[in-house]
This record gives C-alpha cells, sequence and structure tokens, in this order.
C-alpha cells in the first residue's frame, strides 16, 4: 500500500465536529500541524502522515473512537463534490452506485472502488490502498457513513436488505453503526463492501434529472481523465462498461460526458485507432459471454441486456463473435460446472 491523499474539506468539516463538542479544536489542528486560517483557504490535499496525526488528537479529544462514523454521516453531500451531485441527480440507485464506484478518486485516493453486479443486485467495494495504522478504523467508518449519508439522501430512505462488510475486528462500540441505518453487518471480512439486493438498485432517486446528471457526469468524467490522464478510447470504454443493462449511451451521450463534440469524439478514437462501433461490440461481446455463462437468465432477457430487439440478431451476432450460438455457449459452460470443471 502506497501513500493517499484526502481533500482539505474532510479536515474542515472535523474541525466543525470538534467545535460542536466543545473541543479546543485548534489544539487538535496544531498536533497535525496545522492552522485554521490556512485549512479553510488552501484546497491542497492532505498527505497522509498530517491526517493521521489530526485523527488521533480527535479522537483522544473527544473519547469517541466511533467519530469517524459522526464526520461521515454529519457531512453535507455537498462535501462530497461532483460525485455526490451526479449520484444523487441519477435515474435509480444502480446509476447513482455506479457514480460513486467511478468517480471516488475525485474526493480521495484512498480506495480503488469497484461495481459489480450479479443476478442477485450489486456489490460496491472499496479496496484499500493505504495503511493508517491506529487511524484505520477511523477512515473506514468515515467512508462507509458517507456512503449510506449519499444512498439515503439518493433515494430519501435507506434501502432494505443491504448487507455491509468491513475488514476491521468487531468494536466494543458497534451498536454505534445501528443508529446511523439499519442494515447487517459483518466483521472481519476481507474488504469494505456494501451489497443491495436487485429490488433496491431500480428504486428512483427522489433528485433525479437527466440533464443535470448528465452535466454532472461530464464534469466528473473531466476531472478523472485530468486525473488519471486517460485516452479517449479508455473513458469511452469506461463509460460503457458502466451502463445499464439496456441502457448503453448512444455516441451523442458519450460525446457529452467526454466534453467534446460527436465529430470531435470520432476524431480523437481515430488517430487512437479505435472507433465508438468497435468499443461498444467489444462491450456487448464481453457482456453476453459473461451471462451466458455465469446466469441463467433467458436469451430474451440477455438480448434486451445487451440492447437487442431481435432475440434472432443477438444469436446472429453471438455466433459471429464466438462460432457458435448462445445456447451452445450455455450449454458448453453448464457441462463444464457439472463435471467440476
Amino acid at each position: 500500500m502506497g501513500q493517499s491523499s484526502v481533500h482539505p474539506v474532510y479536515a474542515r468539516m472535523l474541525r466543525m465536529l470538534l467545535e460542536k463538542a466543545d473541543v479546543n479544536s485548534d489544539r487538535v489542528l496544531a498536533s497535525a500541524q496545522l492552522e485554521w486560517s490556512t485549512l479553510v483557504r488552501d484546497d491542497k490535499w492532505l498527505e497522509r502522515t498530517t491526517v493521521v496525526r489530526l485523527i488521533q488528537a480527535a479522537i483522544a479529544a473527544t473519547g469517541k473512537p466511533w467519530l469517524g462514523l459522526d464526520l461521515g454521516w454529519h457531512a453535507p453531500i455537498s462535501a462530497h463534490g461532483e460525485v455526490a451531485y451526479a449520484a444523487v441527480t441519477a435515474p435509480d440507485l444502480g446509476s447513482a452506485l455506479a457514480v460513486m464506484a467511478r468517480f471516488g478518486a475525485l474526493r480521495d485516493d484512498m480506495f480503488t472502488w469497484t461495481l459489480t453486479r450479479n443476478p442477485d443486485g450489486a456489490v460496491l467495494q472499496a479496496v484499500q490502498r493505504t495503511d493508517w495504522g491506529s487511524a484505520n478504523g477511523f477512515v473506514l467508518d468515515t467512508v462507509v457513513a458517507a456512503v449510506m449519508r449519499v444512498v439515503e439522501a439518493s433515494l430519501g430512505q435507506w434501502p432494505a436488505g443491504v448487507r455491509l462488510e468491513l475488514p476491521i475486528a468487531q468494536p466494543p462500540w458497534a451498536a454505534q453503526y445501528a443508529r446511523v441505518s439499519p442494515l447487517e453487518i459483518l466483521f472481519s471480512r476481507p474488504v469494505l463492501s456494501f451489497s443491495f439486493e436487485s429490488a433496491a438498485l431500480v428504486l428512483p432517486c427522489i433528485g433525479g434529472d437527466v440533464h443535470a446528471h448528465a452535466n454532472a457526469r461530464r464534469d466528473c468524467e473531466h476531472a478523472l481523465a485530468k486525473i488519471e490522464g486517460l485516452s479517449y478510447t479508455q473513458r469511452v470504454v469506461n463509460l460503457l462498461a458502466d451502463a445499464p443493462a439496456g441502457r448503453y449511451p448512444q455516441l451523442g451521450q458519450v460525446a457529452m460526458e467526454c466534453g467534446v463534440s460527436n465529430r470531435t469524439l470520432m476524431r480523437h478514437l481515430q488517430t487512437e485507432g479505435s472507433a465508438f462501433q468497435a468499443l461498444l461490440d467489444d462491450d456487448r461481446k464481453k457482456r453476453a459471454h459473461w451471462l451466458l455463462v455465469h446466469t441463467r437468465v433467458s436469451m430474451e432477457d440477455v438480448a434486451a441486456q445487451l440492447g437487442y430487439a431481435d432475440t434472432s440478431n443477438f444469436s446472429r451476432t453471438v455466433r459471429r463473435w464466438f462460432g457458435v450460438p448462445p445456447r451452445e455457449i450455455r450449454a458448453a459452460a453448464l457441462a463444464t460446472k457439472h463435471s467440476g470443471g
């Protein structure tokens, strides 16, 4: 695990929590070699060692080992920037979770986020990139509560049937998690993850707004591309991979999220040796193979998830991709599974 940095807004919010708890916040900041007059104006991200010192001093001053839960839960949605705005304006929870997974790095680089969909629902997972030592529990709690806060703000309620897995031993104050929102919690797990049921993924976001969501995602894409130095090809690949089942974006939508015109996007892709239709075809091919091998979803549903209204057209396309019809791919996968291969 390497070094990580954190947006200063979270240190500012922690200071406000300390003030509400009648704690000498200036003394706590000084323990981390920080001054409020500088912190409130400077947008420079804070390094790991500074953050760890700040967390240790804050917990010691308040006597609350669960202080991270308070920080994450009481933080206003606006504190999470364009990522939260893109999430709360999404059409449904599944889309909001996809935003959080894709753009989580815009607020910190402590975790690698992924969203994995399966027949039962989806798993939002965060793999730590940094060893936070004694501050590890605080960091995890802050992230957990922040995710829950954004989800609840998006839906106007907390969805049922959510399971949280935490890579820490169960603390003596574990009951503090229940006061935030009801959910099943498993401790001492490999990584931090939230599991959502299929029914929850289609719940509509109360602030869903097609145009606002598209603009917010475009801003996030710009910021992420600047951080990661992504090519236009990779940006398109990521956007297609994030598309919900049966709702692939058109060229115009992708171009808008990349902040360019259709013609400019096509020109950039051509320069990089790719094309939009080829990238779309490749993502459909990957999804088709996964659905045929790993699920029992009907052929009609598989075709619909890939954007094909005509099942026969889907079958011809699969034969072109793999040399055999879709039913043979599924039959071969089932035979391998039953034979223990």
